[in-house]
């Protein structure tokens, strides 16, 4: 009897950490209420039952899921680095696309930039608030989230600097200067409403951030940006 206790204890425990493949929508919910207490409070304020509330579930559930809110934590890092993939791999790919000159490849890095960050809007909130507490949270968001999106496009900044469509300067004060200016905007979008009678739409704020990313950041940015920066995007889908 005691060992049919002990087996059936063995058989019904649960493994802490991010939900298998065939989980319900409910742990993307959890996923998703979780990163916006994260970004909203920071780790150290977040509590599961914060996230439970914001999510409309019960705590309990939040800790059946997920364990921890170390594990849940994680959980929402690696999510996050799984949907960034494949907008760094298109970034990636425009080092090898030597035959488009490098001023089109940048202001398709930018166009990718800002998409990935309106996909994800809190992204911006969770990078600045973590920022402050720093410690191991903040060492892991870095090297999922910001180191690979930086190894990605640093190549680029280094061609173009080169080719003088960037001014000489320390690139990597200019990456977090635009990887601040787009999260922040995008992540405080509402309050442009206060100063333009009304709020942008996703499209045009898309357009907004790459004309101020262009106008900025390089020297004397083409005129038809538009159209050739379309088409490699294109490529790179």
């Amino acid at each position: 009897m005691n060992a049919a206790g002990k087996s059936r204890k063995v058989t019904v425990r649960r493994q802490p950490g991010r939900p298998g493949k065939s989980a319900p929508d409910g742990a993307a919910l959890l996923l998703r209420s979780a990163q916006s207490v994260f970004a909203n409070h920071g780790f150290k304020a977040a509590t599961l039952r914060k996230i439970a509330s914001a999510a409309g579930v019960d705590p309990a559930l939040v800790i059946h899921r997920f364990g921890s809110k170390d594990a849940l934590w994680k959980a929402v890092i690696e999510r996050q680095a799984q949907y960034l993939e494949p907008f760094i791999a298109g970034i990636k790919g425009l080092q090898t696309r030597t035959e488009v000159p490098v001023r089109a490849r940048i202001e398709t890095a930018f166009r990718q930039m800002v998409a990935m960050t309106l996909g994800e809007p809190e992204c911006g909130m969770l990078i600045a608030r973590i920022s402050t507490e720093r410690g191991e949270k903040l060492d892991m968001l870095v090297e999922k989230l910001l180191r690979p999106a930086y190894d990605a496009v640093y190549p680029l900044l280094v061609e173009a600097m080169e080719a003088r469509v960037i001014k000489a300067q320390r690139l990597e004060t200019l990456y977090f200067m635009m990887l601040n200016a787009v999260t922040v905007s995008v992540s405080h979008r509402h309050l442009l409403g206060y100063f333009n009678g009304g709020s942008r739409d996703a499209d045009q704020l898309n357009e907004d951030m790459m004309q101020f990313l262009i106008v900025n950041f390089l020297e004397n940015p083409s005129s038809g940006f538009m159209a050739v920066a379309g088409q490699l995007t294109s490529c790179s889908s």
